[in-house]
C-alpha cells in the first residue's frame, strides 16, 4: 500500500518538473508591429446619413470624398468619431493622451482636422494619420449666373443660333458669319472676329441647327438639308429627294432597347408632314408618323433623359403655328412616334414664346417667354415655378412696408424683356445663353454639377 502511494507521488513529481521545464522555455513570443488604421467614420450629420471615409495609407491621411453639405461646420465642431478599426492603442494631442471615442472632437474646416497616433501592440512601431472633413462651400442647389464677355458686335436683325460642337461655342449670326470661342476654359472666353460661314443658302433656318454625333445639321426653306463637322464648312445631304421641314434632335444609342444613336427630323410629302429618323450608319430614313397640328416646328430645343424603366427618351418644345395655351413638351425613343406630355392646366407649364427645355440636375427645366420665371418639374408633366435659389440672374429688391409690416425682399430678372436669344449646354453642365439685341453672353450653371464628381 505504501509502495502504491509513493508512485503517485512519484508521478506528480514529474509531472511538476516537466510542466516547469516549459515555464523556462526560451521560446520568444512577438507582438504586431501594426500600427495602422482599418477602418474610419464619424456620427452621422444630417437625417441618419453618414459619409464615406477614404484612407490613405501612403500619405497616411483619412478624409471624405464626397464633401459634406454646407454649413455642417456647425456639428462638426463637436462630433463623435463612431468607428476606429486598430490592433493596437490610438493618442491624440501634444501629451500623448490615450485617446477615448466617447469624448467629441472638433473636425470642422477651421480647426483644419485632427492627428492621430496608433501605436502597434509591440509598444514600439507608431504611425500619425491626418484626419479632415471636406465640406462644400458653396450651396449645392443655387443656379449661379455670371455675365461674360459680350459679342463684339449686335447680331444683325433676326434670330441667331448658339450651339456647342466639341470644345466649342459657336453663335451663327447669318447664313454666313458667325462667332466661336473655346469653352474648354469656361472662366475665360474670347471671342474672336466674325467666321465666314461656307457652304450655307441664304434661306438656311439657323434656329433648326442641332448636334448630333459631333456633327451639325440644318434645312433650308427649299427643303434641302446640309451637314458640316467643323460648324464653318457646310456640305448639302443626299436626301434622296424627301424635303425636309426641320431637324428635331438625336436619340442616343439605348442598351435596354437594343437601338442605336438616331437623328430625327420632319419632311413633307403630298401636303402634309411626317416624322422621320435615321441611324448614321443608315442610308435610306424610315417614315414615321403624320405630325400633329400642335407639335413645334421652329424654334426646337431637346433634352434627353433616363425613364423609370431605365430607357433613354428625347424631349423637345418649340414655337407652334396655332396658338396654345399652355407650353407641351413631346417625347419620343425612336424619333418615329412622338407622345405630349400633357397635363391638367393647373399644372402645365405656362404657354411661352421661344421655350427651351433641359433635363438638369435630376428635373426637367423650361426657360424663354418674357423670362421672369423658371419652370420645373421631375417627370415633364406637372409643372411648377422653381425653387427660389433656381432663378435666372436677378437683382434684388428691398420693399419696404406700411407702418406696422415689416420689408420685403424680392428677386427681379436681370434678363426679363431682352428679347430673342440662343441657348446652349456645354459638357461642363454651364447653360450659355446669348441675347440677340444687345450681343450680351451670360453663363449659368447649377452648383452641385460643378462638384468634382467621384
Amino acid at each position: 500500500m505504501r509502495i502504491k502511494f509513493l508512485s503517485v507521488i512519484l508521478s506528480f513529481l514529474l509531472m511538476s518538473i516537466a510542466i516547469s521545464s516549459c515555464l523556462d522555455s526560451d521560446e520568444n513570443y512577438e507582438y504586431s508591429s501594426d500600427a495602422t488604421i482599418r477602418a474610419f467614420g464619424i456620427d452621422t450629420i444630417t437625417k441618419g446619413v453618414y459619409y464615406k471615409f477614404t484612407i490613405d495609407q501612403l500619405k497616411r491621411e483619412i478624409y471624405n470624398v464626397d464633401s459634406l453639405p454646407m454649413g455642417a461646420d456647425s456639428i462638426l465642431k463637436r462630433i463623435l468619431i463612431d468607428t476606429l478599426t486598430v490592433t493596437g492603442w490610438v493618442t491624440s494631442g501634444l501629451n500623448d493622451t490615450i485617446f477615448n471615442m466617447n469624448d467629441s472632437v472638433d473636425l470642422s474646416t477651421e480647426t483644419g482636422g485632427i492627428t492621430l497616433k496608433v501605436h502597434a501592440a509591440d509598444g514600439i512601431t507608431t504611425r500619425e494619420y491626418k484626419i479632415w472633413v471636406n465640406v462644400h462651400t458653396q450651396d449645392p442647389d443655387s443656379l449661379i449666373w455670371r455675365e461674360m464677355p459680350s459679342l463684339p458686335a449686335s447680331p444683325a436683325s433676326g434670330k441667331q443660333r448658339s450651339v456647342v460642337l466639341n470644345e466649342d461655342l459657336l453663335v451663327y449670326t447669318s447664313t454666313t458669319t458667325a462667332y466661336r470661342t473655346s469653352v474648354s476654359n469656361p472662366a475665360s472666353i474670347q471671342w474672336g472676329n466674325l467666321i465666314t460661314i461656307s457652304g450655307l443658302p441664304s434661306d438656311a433656318k439657323l434656329t433648326s441647327i442641332i448636334n448630333f454625333n459631333n456633327r451639325l445639321y440644318t434645312t433650308a426653306e427649299n427643303g434641302k438639308a446640309f451637314y458640316s463637322d467643323n460648324g464653318t464648312n457646310w456640305e448639302e445631304m443626299d436626301m434622296q429627294g424627301m424635303y425636309m421641314v426641320t431637324f428635331l434632335a438625336g436619340i442616343p444609342a439605348d442598351e435596354v432597347t437594343g437601338s442605336e444613336n438616331m437623328l430625327t427630323g420632319i419632311f413633307a410629302k403630298d401636303g402634309k408632314n411626317f416624322f422621320c429618323a435615321k441611324s448614321a450608319g443608315e442610308t435610306t430614313w424610315k417614315e414615321g408618323e403624320e405630325v400633329p397640328s400642335d407639335f413645334p416646328l421652329k424654334e426646337i430645343y431637346s433634352t434627353v433623359f433616363t425613364n423609370a424603366s431605365g430607357i433613354k427618351q428625347t424631349v423637345v418644345v418649340g414655337n407652334v403655328e396655332e396658338t396654345v395655351e399652355a407650353t407641351i413638351p413631346w417625347f419620343s425613343k425612336d424619333g418615329l412616334v412622338w407622345a405630349d406630355m400633357s397635363t391638367p392646366t393647373d399644372f402645365s407649364c405656362p404657354a411661352m414664346k421661344n421655350p427651351a427645355i433641359m433635363y438638369y440636375g435630376s428635373q426637367f427645366h423650361m426657360m424663354g417667354g418674357e423670362f421672369k420665371t423658371i419652370y420645373s418639374s421631375l417627370a415633364g408633366i406637372a409643372w411648377n415655378e422653381s425653387a427660389d435659389k433656381f432663378r435666372y440672374a436677378s437683382e434684388k429688391v428691398i420693399i419696404k412696408g406700411d407702418e406696422d409690416e415689416e420689408e420685403t425682399i424680392e428677386y427681379e430678372s436681370l434678363f426679363e424683356g431682352k428679347g430673342d436669344y440662343s441657348l446652349a449646354i456645354d459638357k461642363n453642365h454651364y447653360i450659355w445663353i446669348v441675347w440677340n439685341q444687345d450681343g450680351s453672353v451670360w453663363r449659368g450653371r447649377l452648383n452641385k454639377l460643378g462638384f468634382k464628381q467621384q
